[in-house]
């Protein structure tokens, strides 16, 4: 599903006149299959989080190569990869990012609205997933009248509404308490198991990678352990 060979990626510092590059991510490859779920982990600073956006289309790569579902996506200009993002990725992140006025409900359904999906099948869409993450009966709240927990079931809501085939999880339960932790990491397992989403989670924390098929375990920009695979 990703394939990626020997990325590299610097960023500059400094003024102009005593520029330098500091390199982030240094030569790494690996592969991530379909229906996987795979934990990439690593302390603050080890490039984890440049490897996602990278990944995701958001940052082009010094050197290197990606491919997703057999498309070299890092070869896209800017509107290629946004285009290609609506189409193949969902996003979860650390602080939920839900629009403040909106209800539960209208932020799950506000990237089917943004594509100019039908009220009729948005409305179907969300209520279908509202009830697989068991918002049902809070559907009607707003972010600031919701759990952590909740807001998070939120966030993995939207990121499923377009039926993308691979999710990026940024420390997805960095904000939430170890028992909410479990229930989000387990609600990620069952939906890897019943619609086969590629989910690729961002974590420092081992007890959350632990919880993923593979592991790439990074350190400095290097893979220092790749693909250990873990039964669940």
């Amino acid at each position: 599903m990703i394939r990626v060979r020997e990325l590299s990626h610097s960023f500059k510092i400094g003024k102009k006149d005593k520029e330098r590059r500091v390199p982030v991510l240094k030569g790494l490859s690996f592969d991530i299959r379909e229906g996987e779920v795979v934990s990439i982990v690593g302390r603050s600073g080890s490039g984890k989080s440049t490897l996602l956006h990278i990944m995701a289309g958001f940052l082009k790569p010094d050197e290197g190569v990606i491919e997703v579902d057999g498309t070299k996506t890092s070869l896209f200009d800017e509107a290629q990869s946004a285009q290609f993002r609506l189409k193949h990725f969902g996003f979860i992140f650390q602080n939920f990012q839900l629009m403040p006025g909106l209800t539960a409900f209208e932020n799950v359904e506000l990237p089917l609205k943004l594509g100019g999906v039908a009220k009729r099948e948005r409305r179907r869409k969300v209520q279908e997933l509202m009830e697989q993450v068991g918002l049902q009966e809070v559907q009607d709240h707003y972010p600031n009248e919701l759990s952590g927990g909740q807001q998070q079931r939120v966030s993995i809501a939207r990121a499923l509404v377009t039926d993308p085939p691979i999710i990026f999880a940024d420390e997805p339960t960095g904000s939430l308490d170890s028992e909410t932790e479990q229930d989000i990491l387990l609600l990620i397992q069952s939906l890897n198991k019943t619609r086969g989403i590629t989910f690729v989670i961002i974590t420092h924390d081992d007890t959350v990678a632990e919880t993923a098929d593979r592991i790439y375990r990074m350190h400095d920009g290097e893979l220092v352990e790749g693909g250990i695979i873990h039964a669940i």
